[in-house]
């Protein structure tokens, strides 16, 4: 049995001379629409492949002390189950709020640390709170603190630990 003959999409004339003066008629088109552009049209072209520099905007406010060391450890199983619902302005600062879910059978404390940052990201404050929360209920927190907020401040949980429950 013999396989089924398929024609070639696209096959060039057996004779050379017509291929090389295909081939030459499309080198000098592609040269002349490289070269052929005026230098505005390529300072177009490289200014829009390079992106547009925009240095991050100098910090406005006060950087106040940041917490560290065992104040940012955090618990990854009790993390994924706080949750921050807000991030607003106060009268004299700026606050966070949230809930805590505890799925577990005893009462659980949670210590939430929250970061307040300006707009790029860079920590202007910090706020921590706590709340106990009975087995297989939800609690509410709330971390505030009074600063001079910069304009777009943003509220980010940076860290949730246990802390001992009364009991």
């Amino acid at each position: 049995m013999r396989a089924p003959r398929i024609p070639a999409p696209f096959s060039l004339p057996s004779s050379g001379r017509p291929a090389a003066a295909c081939a030459a008629t499309a080198v000098l088109l592609a040269l002349s629409a490289c070269s052929g552009g005026s230098p505005d049209h390529e300072a177009e072209a490289e200014a829009r492949a390079k992106p547009a520099e925009r240095p991050a905007p100098d910090f406005v406010g006060v950087q106040h002390e940041l917490p560290d060391g065992a104040a940012l450890d955090n618990d990854p199983d009790l993390y994924e189950h706080v949750t921050q619902t807000g991030c607003e302005a106060t009268t004299e600062g700026w606050r966070a709020e949230g809930t805590a879910e505890n799925t577990g059978t005893e009462e659980q404390a949670f210590s939430v640390l929250v970061l307040f940052t300006d707009p790029q990201g860079r920590s202007v404050d910090s706020a921590a709170t706590s709340v106990t929360v009975g087995p297989g209920e939800t609690g509410d927190w709330i971390a505030e603190r009074d600063f001079d907020a910069p304009a777009g401040t943003l509220c980010v949980v940076r860290a949730v630990n246990a802390v001992n429950a009364a009991k």
